[in-house]
């Protein structure tokens, strides 16, 4: 149905509407297994059918046959990842995975081996990052494999231009998202008056601190206290402490707040959010996800970092990539995410490389001032990307 929609927006957003409160975020929660194959059937097999114009598994076989290695390797660092920097690097920022450590020249120089703290990634192809050997075997553009980047037929590639820009707004608009804010009219839910008291990481209260403040606020007990703490802290970020009323999370939230400022000056950051709210923020995460699996594919890539970097019709605005960038230091660990995107599309061709960098120094003193007053650390803020960008000789 979407092929043929004269208001493809309209549409995509009335699936959205239905179908995501169905699967996120609900009062008796889906396993891992169930959610995933839920997303899979009825959200992004959809998108993707509307993507390729035609069986998706299909689609994706003819493109890994038709494309080939980007001569940028590019892969992303997790943290404490092995990586190889060696005297033939531009700067001490320029390093190797192992992978393509292992296939250059390098292994037989001089070289050192560390644990990356996340969040860097592969240099492996840049000839800005190395005096000699920028390639590994697998990644050098004289050998087969790295010869020809898929290039999409025309109706494609406007297909996935259309859908992007749908999908990009709408992830964007659910990251940076304030609890002062109303559901726009195209997805405001039927009849749903549940919201979710959400509590977020920072760096100034303890373990036993948090624990101690929810038992005392959302009559938790200490293993379910603790529970939520860990995973606050270790995975997600955030986490919602107590589902009810807009009533009962307000006073939940008025709690929390109060019982943290007699431990720390400073109130643990808690907001309110309707539950459908949540839901749709917890697909647009998972989209995140999916865009990097997509704009695997070069032609897709294209069209990603032409959409996240068109100019706001609303001239004071940002575009997507900066909105994004400006909410960094507000964005719990979805940032982790954007920076991720970043990496596997922006950094990965030149031209938007070097049209991300405009858009990243034109920013820089507001990220800069962001980071400040962002209690985390520097290796999980958008200003690590400095290193990305003002390292290279021809930006």
């Amino acid at each position: 149905d979407w092929l043929g929609a004269a208001d493809l927006r309209a549409e995509l957003l009335q699936h959205l509407k239905d179908q995501v409160p169905q699967i996120f975020c609900l009062k008796k929660e889906l396993s891992p297994e169930e959610e995933e194959e839920l997303t899979l059937r009825r959200l992004l097999h959809p998108l993707e059918g509307f993507l390729f114009g035609e069986d998706p598994q299909a689609a994706l076989e003819k493109l890994k046959q038709g494309s080939s290695s980007s001569q940028l390797c590019g892969r992303v660092f997790k943290e404490g990842e092995t990586v190889y920097s060696c005297d033939c690097a531009i700067d001490p920022t320029c390093v190797l995975c192992m992978d393509c450590f292992q296939d250059s020249v390098h292994k037989s120089h001089r070289y050192k081996m560390h644990a990356s703290s996340g969040g860097g990634f592969c240099d492996c192809g840049d000839v800005e990052a190395w005096k000699i050997g920028p390639y590994c075997s697998k990644h050098d553009p004289g050998a087969a494999a790295a010869m020809n980047e898929s290039v999409l037929e025309p109706e494609m590639y406007e297909r996935a231009e259309k859908l992007f820009r749908v999908l990009l707004r709408y992830v964007t608009d659910f990251l940076v998202w304030d609890e002062n804010l109303d559901l726009s009219a195209e997805l405001q839910p039927v009849k749903d008056n549940a919201y979710y008291c959400v509590l977020y990481n920072d760096e100034h209260h303890s373990y036993d601190h948090v624990i101690y403040t929810l038992q005392r606020s959302v009559n938790c007990n200490q293993a379910e206290a603790q529970t939520h703490t860990t995973l606050i802290d270790k995975e997600q970020g955030r986490r919602a402490v107590k589902r009810g009323t807009l009533r009962s999370c307000q006073q939940a939230k008025e709690l929390i707040r109060s019982n943290s400022e007699h431990i720390s000056l400073q109130p643990l950051r808690v907001e309110i959010l309707h539950a459908t709210v949540m839901a749709h923020q917890t697909f647009a995460l998972r989209l995140g996800s999916w865009f990097q699996k997509i704009i695997g594919y070069s032609g897709f890539r294209q069209a990603f970092c032409q959409v996240a970097l068109e100019p706001n019709t609303d001239r004071d605005r940002p575009c997507l990539i900066s909105t994004l960038m400006l909410h960094d230091a507000r964005m719990y660990k979805a940032r982790k995410i954007v920076h991720e995107l970043i990496f596997c599309s922006m950094l990965m061709d030149s031209e938007f490389k070097r049209l991300f960098a405009i858009e990243f120094t034109k920013h820089y003193k507001q990220l800069q001032k962001d980071f400040i007053n962002d209690d985390h650390e520097r290796s999980i803020s958008i200003t690590a990307l400095s290193v990305q960008i003002f390292t290279v000789p021809t930006l």
